[in-house]
C-alpha cells in the first residue's frame, strides 16, 4: 500500500511563504535598516517592520511602555527566519531563548520655523 501523494504547492502557497520570510529592508519614510516580514497568522496576518537591534529584558520593558509592540525573531536549522509576536503570556513565562526585537519606530523630524 502506497502512502496518498501529497498536493503539490500553488501559487498562492509559495507567496505565503514567501511573504513569511523575514527580509532586511530600509524603512520608506527613514532610511533606517529594519526587518520586514508578515505574521504567520491565517486570520490576522500583521505586515511587521521591526528594528534589527536585540533586546535584553530591560530594553523591552522601555520599548513597551514606549507602546511599540515586541516580537521573537525565530530562527531554526531547518527553516527560514520568522518573527512571531511575543504576549503577555510569552513575555510573563521568562526569559526567551529567540532573539527580541521591538517594531520600528522612525525618528521625530523637527520642523524649523521662523520666529516673528
Amino acid at each position: 500500500m502506497t502512502a496518498p501523494r501529497r498536493p503539490k504547492p500553488t501559487v498562492a502557497d509559495h507567496a505565503q511563504a514567501s511573504a513569511e520570510q523575514v527580509r532586511q529592508r530600509p524603512c520608506p519614510r527613514c532610511g533606517a535598516d529594519t526587518l520586514t516580514a508578515r505574521t504567520p497568522d491565517r486570520v490576522a496576518a500583521v505586515e511587521v517592520r521591526a528594528d534589527p537591534t536585540p533586546l535584553d529584558p530591560a530594553a523591552e520593558i522601555l520599548a513597551r511602555l514606549a507602546g511599540r509592540l515586541t516580537w521573537c525573531l525565530t530562527d531554526g536549522a531547518h527553516s527560514p527566519a520568522r518573527i512571531r509576536w511575543r504576549d503577555r503570556w510569552h513575555i510573563a513565562a521568562g526569559h526567551c531563548t529567540h532573539t527580541v526585537i521591538a517594531d520600528h519606530q522612525c525618528p521625530a523630524h523637527y520642523v524649523q520655523e521662523t520666529l516673528g
